[in-house]
C-alpha cells in the first residue's frame, strides 16, 4: 500500500515536472491530429501560441498551425503528411507557414507521427521560428550570387580588354596604309574603295576604344553628358549582334535634350 502511494506520488511529481516544462520551454510544442481536411489540436504550449500570433491564454483548440490554410504552398502540406506517413518522423523539417494575421514565417520542426486508427495522424512536434535565420541565409546567398556575377564580369572585362588590345595592332596597320593611299593620286573607283577602307577602319578603331573603356576598371567620374550621344555609341557597340540576329533598330532620339550630370560609362552599362 505504501509502495503504491509512493509510486503514485512519483508519477504525480513527474507529471508536474513535464507540465512545467511544457509551459516554460522556448520551443513551440504541438500535439494533435492531422487529417487531409484539417487538424484537431490536443495541446499547444504558450510559446507555440505566441509564434503563431495567439495570446498565451488562448484555448489550445484555437491554435492549428498545420491547417491547410496555414501553408503558403498547398502542396507542401500534402508532402509533409506523406513523409510523416512513410517515415513516421521528420527532423529539422523546414516549412513556410502563416500566423493568425496572415503574415508568413519559416519554422523548423522535429516531429513523430503514428496513425490515429482512422485516416489521420497523431503528431507530436517541436517547432522553432527560424524566419530571421532564413532571411540571413537568403541574404548570404544573394550576396554570393552578386560576388559570383562580379567575378564573371571581371573575367569578361579582362577577355574584352585582351581582344581589344590584340585588334589594335592590325587596325593601326590598316589605318596607316589606308591613310597613305588616300594621299596618292587615284582613279575614282580606287579612291572610293580607299575611302571605304579608311572609314570602316576608323569605325572599328572607335569600337575598340569603347570596348577598352567598358572593360577598364575605373572610378565613377561624372560630367555633363549628351544622353543621345551615349545611346548612339552604345548602339554602335551592339551593331554586329543586332545585324547577325536580324534586329533592326530605329534611331528616333529626341532632339534638343539638355545635358545631364552623370557617368557616361555607367550609363552605357545600364542601357
Amino acid at each position: 500500500m505504501i509502495q503504491d502511494e509512493r509510486q503514485a506520488a512519483g508519477r504525480g511529481t513527474r507529471a508536474d515536472a513535464f507540465a512545467r516544462l511544457f509551459e516554460a520551454v522556448h520551443e513551440g510544442v504541438y500535439i494533435g491530429i492531422l487529417t487531409a481536411a484539417g487538424t484537431e489540436t490536443v495541446a499547444a504550449n504558450p510559446h507555440l501560441k505566441l509564434m503563431f500570433g495567439h495570446a498565451p491564454e488562448s484555448a489550445d483548440a484555437d491554435v492549428r498551425p498545420f491547417d491547410p490554410g496555414r501553408f503558403t504552398d498547398p502542396q507542401a502540406r500534402a508532402q509533409f503528411m506523406e513523409r510523416l506517413r512513410a517515415e513516421g518522423a521528420v527532423a529539422d523539417h523546414l516549412l513556410r507557414l502563416r500566423r493568425a494575421d496572415g503574415t508568413a514565417l519559416w519554422v523548423e520542426l522535429t516531429a513523430r507521427a503514428e496513425s490515429d486508427g482512422r485516416s489521420g495522424l497523431r503528431v507530436e512536434a517541436l517547432l522553432r521560428d527560424v524566419s530571421e535565420r532564413k532571411k540571413l541565409d537568403d541574404q548570404s546567398r544573394d550576396l554570393y550570387q552578386q560576388l559570383l556575377q562580379a567575378e564573371k564580369m571581371a573575367a569578361l572585362g579582362q577577355t574584352v580588354s585582351g581582344v581589344a588590345h590584340e585588334l589594335n595592332n592590325p587596325l593601326a596597320t590598316i589605318l596607316t596604309w589606308s591613310e597613305r593611299l588616300a594621299t596618292r593620286t587615284l582613279d575614282e573607283s580606287t579612291r572610293r574603295s580607299v575611302d571605304v577602307i579608311l572609314h570602316e577602319a576608323e569605325r572599328a578603331a572607335k569600337i575598340v576604344r569603347q570596348l577598352l573603356t567598358f572593360a577598364r576598371k575605373r572610378q565613377s567620374t561624372r560630367t555633363m553628358v549628351d544622353l543621345n550621344q551615349v545611346v548612339r555609341e552604345t548602339l554602335s557597340l551592339r551593331a554586329y549582334e543586332q545585324r547577325v540576329t536580324n534586329i533592326a533598330v530605329l534611331d528616333a532620339l529626341a532632339s534638343g535634350l539638355p545635358q545631364i550630370f552623370a557617368d557616361p560609362h555607367q550609363l552605357q552599362r545600364s542601357i
